[in-house]
């Protein structure tokens, strides 16, 4: 399997494990990596300046500029793990079917921000993770993967975020192998 290039957006727990899960892939080559601009994640950082990776935290991904300084990279794919800018119209030019995207929520039904409370306030039974495409829409993008997880009587939004914390880097690198293995 040929190896692939990856730009990473990332923010968070979710981000940082992430990261770990990407760093220790043999045939992933790590780019770069795009914090959050407010409050970007240290241990993001210092992992990034600890394995020797370039890191970016711009205001705004999409100034020209900006886009320029990433798509110099010449990244396969651009991957994003709780990032919180959207991708605009020279990502979506530029990128088609490049840029993924890992939500936790289960896709198409439960979109944008703070879906593990929703699945809890509506008594869902399960709630699901999706890693898609990005398109211009909000999470509207083909699915690659997605897998459900049985919401126990036990669970709280913590719980649930700690279940995610795990999941959603085995689901983004097995999106990656998908792609790298064209078996979409």
């Amino acid at each position: 399997m040929k190896s692939i290039s990856i730009g990473y957006f990332a923010d968070g727990k979710w981000g940082y494990e992430t990261l770990k899960k990407i760093i220790s892939e043999k045939k992933i080559k790590l780019n770069f990596v795009c914090l959050r601009y407010k409050k970007p994640d240290n241990k993001i950082i210092e992992n990034c300046k600890k394995k020797k990776i370039k890191f970016y935290i711009f205001k705004n991904i999409n100034s020209k500029k900006n886009f320029k300084i990433i798509f110099n990279h010449e990244c396969d794919l651009i991957v994003s793990m709780s990032y919180d800018q959207i991708f605009g119209s020279l990502y979506q030019k530029f990128f088609t079917k490049q840029i993924i995207n890992c939500h936790a929520g289960n896709l198409p039904f439960y979109r944008g921000r703070n879906i593990l409370n929703w699945v809890l306030i509506n008594g869902e039974k399960q709630f699901g993770i999706t890693v898609h495409f990005v398109d211009s829409g909000i999470d509207t993008g083909d699915i690659i993967l997605q897998k459900k997880f049985k919401i126990l009587k036990s669970d709280d939004y913590r719980s649930l975020l700690k279940k995610c914390y795990k999941e959603c880097p085995k689901l983004v690198l097995k999106s990656i192998n998908k792609i790298q293995k064209k078996k979409l």
